[in-house]
């Protein structure tokens, strides 16, 4: 929820004159290149990982004796070992019984900007996180640190969105005062090179209450803009009664689970219309709100048929934050009903589609890029397998290899198996 430093609409015009030098610094270049940013010319030879079980994050069932075929950062091939052949000399990396997962992703957090959160986030499985709020940091700053994730195997990868829209006085950082600064304000962040717009309907926040908030017209104009460039807007709420005003303003996201009542009626609304939902318990836990009424909405939401994606809002609030696999999260999405496969492709495939990225990350298919979460236990029957990975890798990249670990899983091969 963190996001108190404030841009009023006088600083429009700056956030626009930020935009237009990132266009022309070598930084923003980088920045505005495809998620795959491997130096020009680098390749990789192929290798296969194999003997293991997949889960590929679409939400289908798990493939035992699979083979996944990596080349030059992406995968290749991903399959039954029996319809997935092994290229000529590729190496084999047999998991001896693994289970294979795409790369977990945290899709509300705060203060990535930080080479150790990223390596920690990274080594703990969970390959890209996204940043809901830029903190005070010059867009053109956060486009650095989005840059430099990005070509660091060893970071999480970054995604951001820059400061939250306001208005004067109100919850966020971004303020504006009619709906064409609402607009200027959501195209300039976006020439800027944010990920997506985000916006608040907040009228209060750790004691604080009566503020003012963005008018429907204003929230209409930022969506709606960002739409006409391909962006989502997420919208920050915390109380039913702003949950339904987000909606029918044409948010594709709402960040924060309601702790209040929501009638059935709004979370059809939502539903019908393609929102997703990024819960985040761990912050209305750390500031002491009622968890259980938050756990009810998810699971209204959930029977209007929503789709859900994982985030835990690091660093937005008091108290303490998992800063791996967001566990808490997890079991209050198992406490809503979800199951373990939909806790998975809420943290693989939806929180992709929530950072614009479900093109190239989210599930383990040809074309997509590599990054790979192997465990050693099955995460279907126990998710607490996911808080030791084995193995972690970006991009095709190894950046976590426990493979001499025999207490865990079995002996490793760089065998080639026999080709099928």
């Amino acid at each position: 929820m963190n996001d108190k430093p404030r841009i009023h609409a006088a600083g429009l015009a700056l956030i626009a004159a930020a935009a237009l030098l990132a266009s022309a610094a070598p930084m923003a270049a980088a920045s505005a290149a495809p998620i795959h940013a491997a130096p020009a010319g680098a390749t990789e030879a192929a290798f296969a990982l194999v003997g293991c079980t997949l889960i590929d994050g679409s939400g289908a069932p798990p493939l035992a004796d699979a083979r996944v075929i990596i080349e030059g950062g992406s995968i290749v091939a991903a399959g039954r070992a029996s319809a997935v052949g092994l290229p000529e000399g590729a190496r084999a990396i047999d998991l001896g019984g693994a289970t294979v997962l795409p790369g977990l992703i945290n899709a509300h957090v705060h203060g990535a900007f930080d080479a150790e959160r990223l390596q920690a986030w990274a080594e703990a499985g969970v390959t890209s996180v996204r940043d809901m709020s830029s903190l005070g940091l010059p867009i053109a700053e956060v486009m650095r640190w989005r840059s430099e994730s990005r070509s660091r195997p060893g970071y999480a990868r970054l995604f951001a969105v820059g400061p939250m829209i306001t208005v004067p006085g109100g919850y966020g950082s971004l303020a504006v005062s009619s709906p064409r600064e609402a607009r200027e304000a959501a195209l300039g962040l976006i020439e800027g090179g944010v990920d997506a717009i985000k916006a608040s309907l907040e009228d209060g926040y750790a004691g604080r209450s009566g503020l003012p908030k963005l008018a429907d017209e204003e929230l209409v104009a930022l969506v709606q803009a960002a739409r006409e460039r391909g962006k989502r807007t997420t919208v920050h709420i915390t109380q039913g009664r702003y949950l339904r005003e987000a909606v029918l303003a044409g948010a594709d996201e709402i960040a924060h689970i309601a702790y209040d009542y929501v009638d059935p009626d709004t979370w059809r609304l939502a539903a019908a219309r393609g929102v997703t939902l990024v819960p985040t318990f761990t912050v209305f836990r750390n500031y002491g709100a009622p968890i259980d009424s938050c756990i009810r909405n998810l699971r209204g939401f959930l029977a209007a048929g929503g789709l859900v994606a994982t985030g835990n809002d690091f660093g937005g609030g008091p108290g303490e934050f998992e800063g791996g696999m967001p566990m808490y999260e997890f079991s209050c999405m198992r406490a809503a009903g979800m199951s373990a496969m939909q806790i998975i492709v809420a943290s693989t495939k939806n929180a992709a589609l929530c950072c614009g990225a479900e093109g190239s990350l989210g599930t383990i298919e040809a074309g997509k890029l590599a990054d790979i979460v192997v465990v050693a236990g099955n995460p279907l029957a126990d998710l607490a397998a996911l808080e030791e990975p084995i193995m972690v890798m970006k991009e095709g990249t190894i950046i976590v290899d426990r493979r001499d670990d025999r207490r865990r899983i079995g002996a490793f091969s760089a065998t080639p198996p026999p080709r099928g």
